[in-house]
């Protein structure tokens, strides 16, 4: 054997020893621990959720309306019913994942260590998920997808393509912002064949077939498809104002975010232009506007979401930076060191973010982590153990249960079904109880009049639960009166209260539901700031329809970024105040205001014919409105920018002097 020949052996060692170790490490990061993990109620409640929904088979868009689609089990959490189907699906995933990478850097990289280094640190990012947030990781697709067309692939549409966008279908029907991208990359994708290389857009047709597919395996009817997407729609339609969070640092930090991004961004458009000319404008676009959805994912609720956008931001530049690289080194090599800026600023950025909310540690920390024997193999330990022993897994799934259940609704003895308010429960209700949700089965996302009504017409159908487990909190100092507003009239008067059960009001469906009305009783004006009077509650509680609309440049506004945060605070005839963040798509439709219901408490008082002795203390006398901003806001909204029209609620009450 020659020299050459055993550099060329040694050589085609070192490629297959790269491609399979680091296709050994993608399946150890793709692939579910088996490990519940450990979430707070809100978050628990929606994974459970979905596990739950999956397993049932409840029609998405009918029964359930989230932010996530019928395969959104995939994105964490834990049940035995589901891992081995997470696990099969995790897998493919991965090595559709992996092989998309390895084409893009052995077309551009043929020194197998460098090859394996970029795939090592490529599947490293996309296997960070702090706090449940894989949003990098499904974005990845999309901007692999983007990344073979336009920079590797010569033929319009190949196989590798195909197996990504098919692959894609199944992700848009994770989560609705990674169907939103989806569209955008397909679409882009799809003009290129037609305009530019003068093809069919087969990929379109592959991209429909594989969300349809997926829908269908799911146990979704093909009918329900067209409500899915308009449910979807309004969710996310609503989900800006309702979610916003802010943050003292916002705009130090949406700065760094956006002169960061504009760097990559600058990286993608050199690429595309020196191979596309004017044609690359598509591909920018299509990344431009991922990195915008980034953005808002990242800095709309601006808490630890902006560790996804900053760690998409340092994946992006990491997957171009092979087309980068090998355009300068053909020719301009001394841009070598600005190709590497991007990449530079990125990691700066990300580790930035990751310091200031990954409660497992920095960037580096996260990484070097993931190298560590024993979380290499705890996924293929928890499959060996769940393959060698699926009684074991259910039981011990059964005696966490168990024990969760004990501490939330402890010796309640019902029988049927049941629904939680204002997190509908699938692990806490009790033994033999079915857990029958209303759609949007978390109140706190029932934020505008549409999804609201869904709530509420629910409960007037036959599918509504035998039983209610009600209580009265809310997130992020909202006012709680809101959560599910027009649902509370209808729980009034089909439910009959039973006994206050522990952390809960246990009401059960009444045998002849009762009837309310509202009344309109008057009408006012008001700026922002401004006090408001309110009537009497003598002859029945107060509902309001509150009607705060923004002006073009508020809406556009609120697009880009967010809208200024709107408050309520109340003053009552004894002297207390009260306040909260006022969604104003919710006070549109109309919610309960006086008197205040604070807790769950004051709900049974209200539902009670002794309710004006016990809730006199919180009969509202006036209220204010505020926004964020005050006067240098008032262009975003219409003038006069608050109109506000009074209701009297009037409904049979219970006698609950014996109910306790």
């Amino acid at each position: 054997m020659t020299l050459a020949e055993l550099r060329a052996v040694i050589k085609t060692l070192a490629k297959w020893l790269a491609a399979s170790t680091s296709l050994l490490f993608a399946f150890s990061r793709f692939l579910p621990s088996g490990q519940r993990g450990d979430y707070n109620i809100v978050d628990r409640s929606w994974i459970q959720m979905l596990h739950m929904a999956f397993t049932e088979r409840l029609q998405f868009g009918r029964d359930i309306v989230f932010t996530f689609g019928p395969w959104g089990f995939l994105y964490g959490g834990y049940h035995p019913a589901t891992y081995l189907i997470s696990i099969i699906v995790w897998a493919v995933l991965a090595v559709v994942f992996w092989w998309a990478a390895w084409r893009v850097v052995t077309h551009f990289f043929k020194n197998p260590v460098v090859s394996w280094l970029w795939m090592m640190a490529v599947i490293g990012l996309a296997s960070i998920t702090p706090f449940l947030y894989m949003d990098a990781r499904l974005t990845a697709w999309p901007l692999l997808l983007l990344l073979l067309h336009f920079s590797v692939e010569k033929r319009p549409f190949t196989w590798t393509q195909a197996m990504l966008v098919i692959s894609l279908g199944l992700l848009s029907l994770i989560k609705h912002s990674i169907f939103t991208i989806a569209v955008v990359t397909v679409l882009i994708i799809a003009a290129d064949n037609v305009f530019r290389r003068r093809r069919f857009p087969w990929i379109v047709l592959a991209f429909v077939g594989g969300v349809l597919f997926f829908w269908v395996l799911a146990g979704q009817r093909l009918t329900w498809f067209g409500l899915y997407l308009r449910s979807a729609s309004e969710i996310v339609s609503g989900y800006t104002e309702a979610m916003m969070w802010q943050q003292s640092t916002d705009k130090v930090d949406i700065v760094r975010f956006w002169e960061v991004a504009i760097a990559v961004c600058a990286l993608v458009g050199y690429v595309v232009w020196k191979q596309h000319r004017l044609f690359g404008l598509l591909p920018l676009f299509g990344f431009a506007f991922i990195v915008f959805a980034a953005f808002k994912h990242g800095y709309v609720r601006h808490d630890a979401h902006e560790i996804a956008a900053t760690n998409l931001l340092l994946l992006a530049a990491l997957l171009w930076l092979p087309a980068a690289w090998w355009i300068v080194w053909q020719g301009t090599r001394w841009l070598i060191p600005v190709v590497l800026l991007p990449l530079i600023f990125a990691t700066a950025l990300a580790t930035l973010s990751f310091k200031r909310y990954a409660r497992g540690g920095e960037l580096f920390s996260l990484l070097a982590q993931q190298l560590r024997v024993q979380n290499l193999f705890a996924p293929a330990k928890s499959f060996r153990e769940f393959l060698e022993d699926r009684q074991h897994s259910f039981r011990a799934h059964n005696t966490y249960v168990a024990g969760f259940r004990a501490g939330t609704f402890p010796n309640l003895d019902i029988h049927g079904s049941a629904d939680v308010y204002p997190l509908s429960q699938t692990l806490a209700l009790p033994q033999g109880v079915t857990c029958r949700p209303r759609p949007i089965f978390q109140s706190y996302s029932a934020y505008t009049p549409k999804l609201a009504e869904m709530n509420a017409a629910h409960l007037r159908s036959d599918r509504t639960a035998d039983h209610i487990l009600f209580d009265v909190w809310t997130i992020d100092g909202r006012f709680a009166a809101q959560d599910d507003s027009l649902s509370w009239p209808e729980l009034l008067t089909r439910y009959d209260i039973k006994v206050m059960a522990e952390r809960y009001i246990l009401m059960e469906k009444s045998v002849t539901p009762r009837q309310y009305e509202l009344t309109p009783i008057g009408e006012t004006v008001a700026r922002f700031d401004e006090g408001i009077e309110l009537p009497s509650m003598i002859g029945g509680p107060i509902w309001v329809r509150i009607d705060i609309r923004r002006s073009l440049l508020g809406n556009v506004v609120a697009m880009l970024y967010r809208p200024p945060r709107v408050s309520l605070t109340l003053f009552t005839r004894s002297g207390r105040t009260y306040g909260g963040r006022l969604l104003t798509a919710v006070a549109r439709a109309g919610f309960l205001l006086s008197p205040v219901v604070e807790n769950r408490q004051s709900f049974f008082a209200l539902a009670s014919t002794n309710w004006q002795h016990e809730l006199a203390d919180l009969e509202v006398a006036s209220a204010r409105i505020t926004t964020d901003g005050g006067k240098a806001v008032a262009s975003r909204y219409q003038s006069p920018p608050v109109r506000v029209r009074f209701y009297r609620l009037d409904f049979q009450r219970q006698d609950l002097s014996q109910t306790r």
